[in-house]
């Protein structure tokens, strides 16, 4: 008797995740090359799609990749190694990244992105990042949230909603009051909001 196959394990997405503050006086140029260079990650290994854009002083960037397996690889890769470096580097005074596993596909296209990651905390219970990801999945827009899966990192969860331009008003709402009822967990948060004006969408 034939042995029964083995049922395939369809391992989660993982979507990397990029905040940075722009110096006050970095020259637009230099952030319109770090989106170039943003952009150009859609080359590297494991990369999935990127969307990326600046915005009221910071620039974001969130890659979907193959898995976890994959962040390692993209992590190292040469777009990668050139967006931080020749792209982040000169014209920012501060940034933050996670890696965060979710079941969510990349969208087609977004007008505007928000950005979160929860910071580590010994009061943050696993149901309080669970009910965040859900209490997020309900915003408007497309979610893509979830727990990190790397022991160095800073943040237990993280994430993106990518957001149409008719979704951008009603998810500035329903965050603002979702943020009233998360209680302590929202003293966590570190988030940005930009629109991509056609940057990445």
């Amino acid at each position: 008797m034939p042995e029964p196959l083995a049922e395939s394990v369809v391992e989660p997405r993982v979507v990397h995740v990029v905040c940075a503050t722009v110096k006050p006086d970095a020259p637009a140029e230099a952030v319109a090359h770090a989106l170039d260079l943003a952009r150009a990650m859609a080359g590297a290994p494991g990369a999935r799609r990127v969307l990326c854009g600046a915005d009221a002083g910071l620039v974001v960037a969130a890659t979907w990749l193959d898995g976890r397996t994959a962040l390692e690889p993209f992590a190292a890769s040469a777009p990668h190694m050139a967006f931080v470096m020749r792209g982040l580097a000169p014209c920012i005074r501060g940034m933050w990244s996670a890696g965060v596993e979710t079941d969510a596909p990349p969208p087609e296209a977004a007008a505007a992105l928000w950005v979160f990651g929860v910071r580590d905390s010994e009061t943050l219970y696993e149901w309080q990042v669970r009910d965040l990801a859900e209490a997020v999945d309900a915003l408007p827009g497309h979610a893509a949230a979830g727990p990190t899966f790397e022991e160095r990192d800073r943040y237990r969860a993280g994430g993106v909603v990518a957001l149409a331009a008719d979704e951008v008003e009603p998810f500035r709402v329903a965050l603002d009051a979702a943020r009233a009822t998360w209680g302590d967990v929202a003293a966590l948060i570190t988030d940005g909001f930009v629109m991509l004006h056609g940057a990445g969408a």
